[in-house]
């Protein structure tokens, strides 16, 4: 896995964006027994490319099962529900691990138990696959873990030295007193730490609060003994998160323009890791593939170390994609075939993704650049901690983002920032 630029298949380019007709449900086999199969996935056309490769691959190898991959991009989850519905809809679904409840639920998706019994995954990949707890429900496995991502640190090592700090910081206590020193050691030059804090709804600040969170000892919400969802966090542990990013602002270690910075990849973050005005931030792989590059053209080296308490179970998240099985599907043998093939590591080797299969992950020839991912995913966890009440996701990380800027921007305190969440969660969860 290089995550290089590989070159464009004619995959990508025969199905990269069509109608939502085009390309929809299984067509019926050939006078000549050939069976088409139409993949869908999501991600955005610079993040596939390897993968065209692989479905380009595939159907060189499987004349008899043609896949044609459609991109829909944004990801649209509805959509497919609603394709579904009405018995069409692509053959194989790539999906959000968030998604796959919402599809489970209406037997929207093909039960895999069967496929998985008959026609099993090579010997010890079900056993070392990650986020299994986000694809299976009611004992039913529902879609297969297909790639894994999470955030790490990526960091500027020569702006760390400058600034006397030999090595990335462990804790969260650590990058904040690191941060501090890089930002005054530079005279303000170069911001300790570039973060994403909008309030907006899906503003990426959320992670830093939750993994902060986690690895103090807290969650914003949790089961009790009796199968009951409540609050998670003490009003001081959340207080406490919050104070924490809010005086990173204060002292200077992270500039105050960050307020209105939505998304990790936003230019102020990239151009400052790529230009040396900023030391350290927080990116998904695919994220940091794209940074490197063009910080390595300006003539600067970027590299990833684990996320401050990165390597405690369940102090970061775990993210990334599953693969799902239409339930209308007229060739559900022959889509569970490009499943399996899609998981394997062939897959991974043009693919530029994580294989969400411990053991495909350790085989890998990742770069050193980003051995951070490698080491911090075994001990990710995923969002399945937050599924299952009445209120979502989607909800909860908008009423953090609402809260958290107020609080930076000197609307509120902490306290009564975290008492306005603690609030509105115990609401939600009522539904």
């Amino acid at each position: 896995m290089t995550f290089a630029k590989p070159v464009i298949a004619t995959a990508l380019l025969s199905c990269l964006v069509v109608t939502l007709t085009a390309c929809s449900g299984s067509e019926p086999e050939s006078k000549d027994g050939t069976v088409t199969l139409v993949f869908r996935q999501f991600d955005p056309e610079s993040e596939v490319r390897g993968l065209a490769t692989v479905v380009d691959a595939w159907n060189r190898d499987n004349p008899r099962v043609q896949v044609e991959m459609q991109t829909l991009s944004p990801n649209n989850v509805q959509q497919f529900a609603r394709e579904a519905n009405a018995g069409t809809g692509p053959d194989i679904n790539q999906i959000g691990y968030s998604d796959v409840e919402f599809l489970a639920t209406p037997r929207i998706l093909l039960p895999l138990d069967e496929h998985l019994s008959k026609d099993p995954l090579p010997e010890g990949t079900k056993e070392g696959l990650l986020a299994t707890d986000m694809v299976t429900f009611e004992g039913k496995t529902w879609a297969m873990p297909w790639t894994a991502d999470t955030m790490a640190l990526v960091y500027n090592p020569k702006a760390l030295s400058a600034a006397g700090v030999k090595d990335p910081p462990a804790t969260w206590e650590q990058l904040a007193a690191d941060a501090r020193q890089i930002s005054s050691s530079s005279a303000g030059k170069t911001s300790g730490f570039c973060f994403p804090a909008s309030g907006s709804a899906t503003s990426a600040g959320w992670f830093a609060i939750n993994y902060y969170l986690w690895a103090h000892g807290g969650t914003l919400v949790r089961k009790d003994s009796a199968g009951n969802w409540q609050t998670g966090a003490t009003p001081q542990q959340l207080a406490a998160a919050i104070q924490f990013f809010t005086d990173l602002f204060a002292s200077g270690a992270v500039p105050k323009a960050n307020q209105a910075v939505q998304d990790y990849s936003d230019p102020t973050i990239s151009n400052g890791l790529a230009t040396g005005s900023c030391a350290m931030t927080y990116q998904p792989p695919a994220t940091f593939a794209a940074l490197r590059e063009k910080a390595e053209q300006a003539g600067t080296a970027l590299t990833t170390a684990p996320m401050p308490s990165g390597l405690t179970d369940g102090a970061t998240h775990l993210g990334g994609r599953a693969l799902g099985i239409n339930r209308n599907t007229e060739h559900p043998a022959e889509a569970w075939s490009f499943v399996k093939y899609l998981m394997s590591a062939t897959t991974f080797k043009t693919y530029d993704q994580y294989p969400a299969s411990a053991e495909t992950l350790e085989d890998l020839p990742v770069p050193e650049a980003q051995q951070g991912y490698v080491e911090q995913l075994p001990h990710s966890r995923s969002f399945a901690r937050y599924i299952g009440s009445e209120m979502t996701i989607a909800s909860m990380q908008q009423l953090v983002n609402q809260r958290c800027s107020a609080v930076y921007s000197g609307q509120q305190t902490s306290a009564q920032a975290a008492a306005d969440i603690l609030k509105g969660l115990a609401e939600g969860l009522k539904g």
